[in-house]
């Protein structure tokens, strides 16, 4: 199977090759994807990070071999940790032509470029650079605490909801939960359904802040034991709520509809 590898700052992954189907989730500029069949100016895609497969515009890719995204993916080993970094066409500041920026929680591939830059290595395209302080490591083996995943969570306070959204553009639950994960180099599935079954079963009231907090298809991020960050549709974007009755911002629907809790950190 071929490879691809994104060339916008975000792309949505259509359910069908149509641009009227369903968005079903989104890749960030330089994401690693398998490509397979073509149909109508679309190519159908798995993202090499969880998996996750859908139709995206095939203008909007560059292919490349098998073996040269294996090398490619090895090589990420950076993170956007700004919401939005510009892209430069070389070290002193000049923009680029679009995609012009990226977006937080973008994977990259970077070689030493100078004291402030990194040069962006992505195959077939111009030399592009980034600012270092835009950058942290990804770290997998880092501890993680859930004080630090909620405080990460809450820079996207009033970020709109967004099905299928994974950019600080728009989140929808799953793919906030996903993003601040992947930030601290926690690889996660990208659905509800698929995060459920991370980490440990914890019953409700020993429920503590940065266990996962699940609901009827709908999944959060718990703050102590009666509250939780979560991007929401009926909120209207990311905020926190309540679980207990007469407390402000109390979420009555979501109490109710309460299914677990799972220890990931």
């Amino acid at each position: 199977m071929e490879g691809a590898i994104v060339i916008t700052n975000v792309l949505d992954m259509h359910a069908e090759a149509d641009r009227s189907s369903e968005r079903v989730n989104q890749c960030l500029f330089g994401d690693a994807l398998h490509a397979g069949k073509r149909r109508a100016g679309f190519v159908r895609v798995t993202k090499c990070v969880d998996g996750y497969s859908g139709w995206v515009d095939e203008r909007l890719v560059t292919r490349v071999s098998s073996s040269d995204l294996s090398s490619y993916c090895a090589g990420q080993r950076w993170v956007v940790k700004s919401m939005q970094a510009l892209l430069l066409s070389a070290i002193g500041g000049k923009l680029t032509q679009p995609p012009h920026f990226v977006y937080y929680g973008t994977r990259l591939n970077l070689r030493a470029a100078g004291k402030d830059y990194y040069r962006i290595v992505v195959p077939d395209l111009p030399r592009l650079f980034i600012k270092k302080r835009h950058l942290a490591p990804i770290n997998s083996s880092k501890p993680l605490t859930g004080n630090q995943l909620v405080r990460e969570a809450r820079r996207f306070l009033g970020v709109p909801y967004l099905w299928g959204g994974l950019s600080p553009a728009g989140f929808d639950c799953s793919g906030l939960v996903q993003a601040v994960m992947s930030r601290f180099g926690r690889r996660v599935p990208r659905d509800t359904r698929d995060q459920i079954s991370l980490g440990q079963n914890v019953a409700r009231e020993r429920t503590r802040t940065g266990d996962l907090v699940f609901f009827e298809r709908h999944v959060g991020i718990a703050i102590g034991t009666t509250a939780l960050i979560h991007a929401s549709v009926g909120g209207g974007g990311v905020r926190i709520n309540s679980l207990v009755a007469g407390q402000p911002d109390y979420r009555e629907d979501l109490n109710r509809s309460y299914r677990m809790t799972r220890r990931v950190l």
